[in-house]
This record gives C-alpha cells, structure tokens and sequence, in this order.
C-alpha cells in the first residue's frame, strides 16, 4: 500500500476548509435580519436602528452614534423639542448603542448615509479611546467589511473572521425559516418603537436599575465606583508613533466616518462626556479636531446628582446635558437659505 503524504493531505484538508469557509462567508444575508440578531441583548436597539434607517419616512437632520455615555447623555426627543423651541426644525435621533467599539458605529453611520441625508452626525467620545472593536460587530457588520482587517493589528479580525461563515449560513437558512432561527421575515410596524423613542440607555448600567427606578447612587457609592473603573484605565503603551495601531479601532473608523460624511456635505461634531470626577482632558482631542470641533461638556463631572453611576448619567443629568446641547447643536447646523436669498443668488 501506498504510504499516505500527511503533508499533502494536510495542506489538501486546509485548502478544503478554507474554501468553504470563504464559500460560506460570500453567502447572500438579509441586512434586518442581520441587524436583528442582537434582540435578546443589551444591543437590542441594532433593530430599532435599521428601522428607523429604513422603514421610516422621517428625515434624519441630527444624528448622535456612540458608547453608553452618549446613550444615557442625550435625551434625543428633549433635544428635538428645545431645537424647534430655538426656531429650528430638526428631527434628532440618538443611535448609541450600549459598549465600546467604533468599527460598530461606522456600520452604522454607513447604513444612515446610504439612505437618508443628516446635517449633522455628533459622534460620542470620552477622555481615552478603546482598544478593541465592539462586541456586535461581528453580528451586524457587512461581510464585506468583517473581511476587511482596517488596520494593522486588529486583535479582533481573526475572532470576527471565523465567526462570518457560520453567521451567513445561519442567516441564509433564516431567509428560509424565519421563526425556528426567532428572526422577523420582513418589518413589522406594529413592533416598531417609533420614530423618536427617547433615552437608549436610560438606567443604571453598573447596578441594573430598570428604567422606571432609576435612582441617584449616593456619593460614596459613586466614588467607590470611580475608583474601580479608574483600576481599569491603562495609559497608551506604545507611544504616539505607534498610536493608530494600538488605538486603531478608534482613528481608523473616525477617519472613516468623518471622511464619508464629509464626501456628502455632512458636518462632524464630537460630544465629550466625562465620568463622574474625571479629567477634563481629551487624550484624543487633537486627532478628533482634523475632523470637527468638540462640544465640550465636562462640566458635568463635578456634579455627583448628575450621575446614575460611575460614567452614565441619570434623567436629570441628560435633561441638564440635553438643554445645554441645544443650543451649540443649532450652531453647528446651517440655516436653510429662504427663496427671496436664492433667488438673489
């Protein structure tokens, strides 16, 4: 008998493997269902975002996309409604999501821009940026972009990657079988949250507060918790030579993000949101400003009664954070020109 070349037959089953792996990843998906993948997790408003996107004839004039901070901070029909108080009508909307990662928030701002026309995209930053991609990402991105690394050393391209096959083949025998893989066959409007459906994130993230208990923590209770979250804080490692790599989630996709927006005419502003008793500085605050000017709201973090935890606030402190906005966001928004202007033109 012949004696089996092991290599050869290794190199054969990996080629094997791989070919059907990227077979797999190729498959064709539907993008709500995609998006609706997340309904029983913190993310459960990716479906409510696609919606909005997409089922909703309301335009989309202020857009906020970002982390829990911005989430819990902007009160988004608060905001609509102290904008036309101000003589400017403006639909808002706050598309945060609960959870670190820009490559999530580009997925998003991609979606928006390819069907509705904002003004304005305000994009939630904090005092350092991540490391790391968002959890979700893997679920809701394009498999176009799951393939693309973005950046040299993306630590989480080789989990999202050979996550992508079995996810298209899950998605594609859902297209099929909607209700074994518990995922909606078309849009439903009865589910639909609405267009302006206020606060994401309107609890306490750390205790588990439900909406309608949210309550102020005491102060040494908001301390310890500063002190917990300020253990986990790492400065940069490699210095600024090497600091899209090591913060390239966050430059690669704010580049992105600002650059397409850009390519439609569409102004970029950044929201700062502090933690309760953090620093006023913004490690990043340079590198945003090639790309918009920075709302600055730091203000809040010496106020404890702000605060539902450690960095989210509670329903005053949006309220407080929200009539602030206002203001500064109508400045960021071009009036629209009258017809006797036009016409003078």
């Amino acid at each position: 008998m012949r004696r089996l070349d092991w290599s050869k037959t290794g190199l054969a089953i990996l080629a094997t493997v791989v070919l059907a792996g990227a077979a797999a990843a190729a498959l064709p998906d539907n993008p709500y269902q995609r998006f609706s993948t997340l309904e029983n997790t913190i993310q459960k408003r990716a479906r409510w975002i696609y919606e909005r996107i997409h089922y909703d004839p309301a335009p989309i004039d202020v857009a906020v996309v970002g982390p829990s901070r911005s989430g819990a901070a902007v009160d988004s029909p608060l905001l609509q409604a102290d904008l036309a108080a101000l003589g400017r009508k403006l639909d808002t909307v706050n598309f945060s999501l609960a959870e670190n990662g820009r490559d999530l928030h580009w997925v998003i701002v991609q979606e928006m821009l390819a069907a509705k026309s904002p003004k304005l995209v305000v994009i939630g930053v904090i005092e350092k940026p991540g490391r790391y991609g968002h959890p979700a990402y893997k679920y809701v991105a394009p498999a176009a972009d799951v393939v693309d690394p973005a950046f040299v050393g993306n630590v989480d391209y080789p989990a999202n990657l050979l996550y992508l096959p079995f996810r298209q083949l899950r998605l594609l025998a859902a297209q099929a079988f909607p209700a074994v893989f518990d995922l909606p066959a078309k849009f439903d409007p009865k589910r639909y949250a609405g267009t302006n459906p206020g606060r994401p994130l309107s609890f306490v993230v750390a205790a588990g507060v439900e909406p309608d208990h949210e309550e102020p923590l005491t102060k040494p209770a908001l301390v310890a918790q500063v002190r917990r979250y300020e253990a986990g804080v790492h400065p940069p490692v490699l210095g600024d030579r090497f600091a899209d790599i090591e913060f390239g989630d966050e430059r690669t996709y704010i580049a992105r993000m600002a650059t397409l927006a850009r390519q439609r005419g569409i102004r970029v502003a950044f929201l700062f949101l502090p933690y309760y008793t953090g620093p006023h500085v913004i490690q990043e605050r340079a590198f945003y400003e090639r790309y918009g000017p920075i709302i600055d709201a730091s203000f809040l973090s010496d106020h404890d009664d702000y605060y539902a935890d450690a960095a989210h606030l509670n329903r005053r402190g949006a309220a407080v954070l929200t009539n602030w906005l206002a203001p500064r966001i109508a400045a960021l928004v071009p009036e629209p020109r009258s017809p006797a202007a036009k016409t003078a033109s």
